[in-house]
């Protein structure tokens, strides 16, 4: 087992063919994170978030990445910490449920691919009777739910966020009614994270908000990404009629 070392994450990005959007944001140093191998010929890598998100590609035949999972899921019990697995690989899943059997839960997510033809011809609405502000601080600071301890969880602080992610909200007067941020984002991609104001649903406002997300990543050649829980069907509703198509299923693994 080696840490893989800065130098050799260009190397790792030509390699992986598809990933999670967190797993580009380490490798182009957005935010904080590590990255582990099993031998020089990174056959099998482990991915690994400051708050403790994690990501296995590769061989999944590797012990040495089994025995760190195995590891680093212990030290999350014993630390009352965080401990979210994500696996795009039937085999790897197969290993995991066996080696930490008892200990994980599986759940299971949907990750979608960008159509911007498909995005293009849909209809716009195209205004809505409500301020729309990129946000900056003192929306985090009078937020719905996108709070400073958000950004300190996926981008290791506030000002990290405001420096290298975007995010934007409708407001109503002084209330932020509807918010659309980049949960991680790296050179090439910006995964969306969406929040309407329950009062407030039903009136289109996710729609135009992940409208206007969308438009900034097409204008700043950013890819936009889209996952979902298989069970939110508001959620996967509204990806595909943003131009989000060809559903691929993975899975996460959480402490039991």
């Amino acid at each position: 087992m080696i840490k893989v070392t800065a130098e050799n994450y260009s190397i790792i990005k030509e390699t992986i063919e598809r990933a999670p959007t967190f797993v580009y944001s380490i490798l182009d140093q957005v935010i904080e994170g590590a990255v582990y191998a099993d031998n020089e010929s990174f056959h099998a890598l482990l991915f690994q978030t400051k708050s403790g998100i994690y990501y296995v590609y590769g061989d999944s035949s590797s012990e040495q990445i089994v025995n760190k999972l195995g590891s680093l899921l212990q030290d999350s019990i014993d630390q009352s910490k965080r401990f979210t697995l994500f696996s795009y690989s039937d085999d790897w899943n197969t290993k995991i449920e066996q080696r930490l059997n008892g200990l994980v839960k599986k759940l299971e997510r949907y990750t979608f691919t960008f159509a911007i033809n498909a995005y293009n011809d849909r209809e716009r609405r195209v205004s809505l009777d409500y301020e729309f502000i990129k946000i900056k601080q003192f929306q985090i600071e009078h937020c719905l739910e996108f709070d400073n301890k958000y950004y300190e969880e996926y981008w290791d602080s506030t000002n990290n966020f405001l420096g290298n992610g975007f995010g934007f909200c409708l407001q109503q007067g002084d209330k932020i009614i509807s918010e659309a941020v980049s949960i991680f984002k790296s050179h090439q991609f910006a995964e969306i994270d969406i929040v309407t104001d329950s009062n407030y649903r039903g009136k289109g406002l996710a729609s135009f908000i992940a409208e206007k997300f969308i438009d900034y990543c097409i204008l700043n050649d950013i890819q936009p990404c889209w996952d979902c829980d298989i069970h939110n069907q508001a959620s996967y509703h509204l990806g595909t009629k943003l131009g989000f198509s060809n559903p691929q299923k993975y899975a996460i693994y959480i402490k039991s």
